[in-house]
């Protein structure tokens, strides 16, 4: 008996081990060989970041803010936005998914957020990577807010934390926590050893630390500045927070990038194929007048040997007779398939301290040199020879002259031509700044849209987020005002 008992334990004890060792070849079969098992982070970093850089000439910018800021007119179906309507559902989606993902570039904020958990934690926490992609969760949020307004900040891009419908916070709140969140990562970046940067996947600035802390400085330089006739003390305190750290001087500082992952630049697709773009009658008149040697950049010749734009705003029935497509088509400096894309510049950095001077430090005489140094700086950056260069600075555009108002709406001019092509941030300056001036239309052959003529003011909510997150978007249009395009951002106080 103790012997059969012995030999039925023995059997048991085999089966068990056949048992445990066939589960195992099954799950063995189950597990696929090629699956990632960790993330990398630097891989993520590099997504987000060309993401952000392809987002300056995605749909909001192509088919709006482009005809918006009076850069050119489109073709097409893309023209129904200079007429100032907002029945454009899908695309308001489509400007707010492209930046949290997944997007056609694949979102900023959904791989950004990812990489600031994996640096912030754990056997991958690394200081000086979640400085550097702070500052790109900053821009991607920053486009956002300028766009909407209010938006899901605390909450945003947090879906794989099982948070599906995310409260929207104030436009104030997540401006000041943006420049908090720079004011931590530029003291970091100040003390970072390039060995803990992105190496090869830093595609901005091959881990040059002292070229992110003037890029970070400049972006918070931006951000208190926009602030300025919403919260005044707010933003001057700021502004000389960033006089005391270094900010970008030149253009080998500026934040660029040339695809060469296929997509190339895609104004030379708009230009080149459908829509077709034409520039605007404005800012044609606007560099002729004054003799810019950038012309020959930004705008090609007309069919006629010279230059001419087409007037933003006309009707259906006067377009049809316009001929539009004699006129001057986007240049070659801008829609090339090897052209740039720019987050920010030192020419922009220039003229937002010339504005600075005038407003916070009553400095004349320093706000007029550092606007001489943003043309200076801007002509650099556009390949212009130096005794154009030299020719300009002579000319009387160059000098600011008049009153304050006068010598801020200067600024506020070269600042709209330089910020180009990056037309989204181009939108926020003429929105927050007022220049340049687009009047009221009130001429008969333009129509005035939905605005009674007024250039919009911010992006509708979709339907869309208003059927899936209604309780939280509803809250943001209380604060905010109507889900309408007429209905300012908390920052635009003009």
């Amino acid at each position: 008996m103790i012997q059969y008992i012995a030999k039925r334990l023995l059997m048991i004890v085999i089966l068990g081990v056949l048992m445990i060792s066939c589960q195992k070849r099954l799950d063995d079969l189950r597990s696929n060989p090629n699956a990632v098992t960790s993330v990398d982070d630097a891989a993520l970093f590099t997504r987000a970041t060309r993401a952000l850089f392809l987002g300056t000439t995605d749909v909001s910018a192509s088919r709006f803010i482009g005809q918006h800021a009076h850069y050119f007119v489109a073709g097409g179906d893309y023209r129904k936005p200079d007429l100032y309507g907002d029945g454009f559902d899908i695309f308001y989606e489509d400007m707010m998914y492209e930046v949290y993902g997944p997007g056609v570039n694949g979102g900023v904020i959904r791989h950004i957020e990812d990489v600031l958990n994996l640096t912030s934690s754990g056997d991958t926490k690394n200081d000086t990577r979640h400085a550097m992609a702070t500052v790109i969760s900053v821009l991607g949020f920053q486009k956002l807010t300028d766009l909407f307004g209010d938006i899901p900040y605390t909450e945003g891009g947090k879906g794989k934390l099982g948070i599906l419908q995310p409260k929207y916070d104030t436009q104030e709140f997540i401006y000041k926590d943006m420049i908090d969140r720079l004011t931590t990562s530029i003291d970091v970046l100040k003390a970072s050893d390039p060995a803990n940067a992105y190496g090869v996947s830093d595609f901005i600035y091959a881990n040059d630390m002292d070229k992110w802390v003037r890029f970070a400085n400049s972006v918070r330089l931006r951000l208190a500045m926009r602030l300025r006739d919403a919260d005044q003390e707010y933003s001057r305190t700021i502004v000389n927070l960033c006089l005391q750290d270094p900010l970008m001087e030149d253009f080998t500082d500026d934040a660029s990038m040339i695809d060469t992952e296929g997509y190339g630049n895609r104004w030379y697709d708009y230009k080149t194929g459908y829509p077709g773009i034409k520039m605007s009658e404005m800012f044609v008149t606007q560099l002729v007048s004054t003799n810019d040697p950038r012309l020959e950049g930004f705008v090609d010749k007309d069919v006629y040997g010279g230059y001419s734009g087409q007037l933003n705003g006309i009707s259906d029935e006067e377009f049809g007779g316009s001929n539009w497509s004699d006129k001057s088509d986007i240049g070659v400096a801008l829609a090339s398939q090897d052209s740039k894309h720019y987050l920010m510049t030192a020419t922009e950095t220039w003229f937002l301290r010339a504005e600075a001077a005038l407003a916070y430090q009553n400095d004349e005489d320093m706000a007029n040199e550092n606007y001489r140094k943003g043309i200076e700086v801007s002509l650099n950056q556009w390949q212009i020879p130096s005794d154009s260069i030299e020719a300009f600075l002579a000319s009387p555009v160059a000098t600011l002259e008049g009153s304050i108002a006068q010598k801020e709406e200067q600024i506020g001019i070269q600042m709209w031509i330089a910020i180009l092509p990056n037309v989204v941030e181009s939108w926020a300056h003429m929105r927050r700044t007022g220049y340049p001036v687009i009047p009221q239309r009130t001429d008969p052959m333009l129509d005035p849209g939905v605005t009674n003529g007024y250039m919009p003011k911010r992006f509708k909510y979709s339907s869309f987020e208003l059927s899936t997150n209604g309780e939280h978007t509803q809250e943001a249009i209380d604060r905010q005002g109507p889900n309408a395009i007429t209905t300012p951002v908390w920052w635009d106080r003009n």
